[in-house]
């Protein structure tokens, strides 16, 4: 019986450690790696990079794209026949961005380039971060709210790196390795 009691004492860590793992596995399958972008029906239109890597507490450079939509043109893009796709809208020079981090309730601002497009850099603390922008220049101004889900695996891999380095350290100390 002793043998027994001995057997679940060793185990029960490890198990403890198994389960929590999974769960938080668990929790964090569902959630989407990707953001959304509503078209508002402005002379303004603001669009964003979703390429740009969103990764949990860590640095996120939002690329915004500021363009003049002429009147009559329901799209920005062109494809071509030969795969390229062109940007039919002209880019909106030196205008004035202002982007809030809903969720913390900061907000920083830029200016566009000859390019049209300003980068802000955030540091996404939250899951899903909803960035509210604002488009300030002589032509009115534009408000956009840009959603993006921020992809927790890495973080994930770290809590994993530091939990087995803490486990080989605490084997080394008992002297069972």
């Amino acid at each position: 019986m002793a043998a027994i009691q001995d057997a679940v004492r060793r185990l029960a860590p490890r198990l403890l450690i198994v389960t929590v793992m999974l769960a938080i596995i668990a929790i964090l399958a569902p959630l989407p790696a990707t953001g959304e972008t509503v078209i508002l029906p402005y002379e303004l239109r603001i669009y964003y990079d979703p390429r740009q890597p969103a990764y949990l507490l860590h640095d996120y450079n939002l690329r915004i794209l500021v363009v003049e939509v002429p009147y009559g043109v329901t799209d920005c893009w062109e494809a071509l026949p030969n795969g390229t796709v062109i940007q039919v809208c002209p880019p909106l020079k030196d205008a004035y961005v202002k982007v809030w981090y809903e969720e913390l309730k900061t907000f920083k601002a830029a200016r566009t380039g000859e390019d049209g497009v300003a980068s802000i850099g955030f540091r996404l603390w939250t899951p899903r971060a909803t960035f509210k922008v604002e488009i300030y220049s002589e032509r009115g101004t534009v408000e956009q709210r840009i959603i993006v889900a921020a992809n927790p695996w890495l973080l994930a891999a770290y809590t994993c790196f530091a939990a087995m380095i803490s486990s080989m350290i605490l084997a080394v100390r008992r002297g069972m390795w």
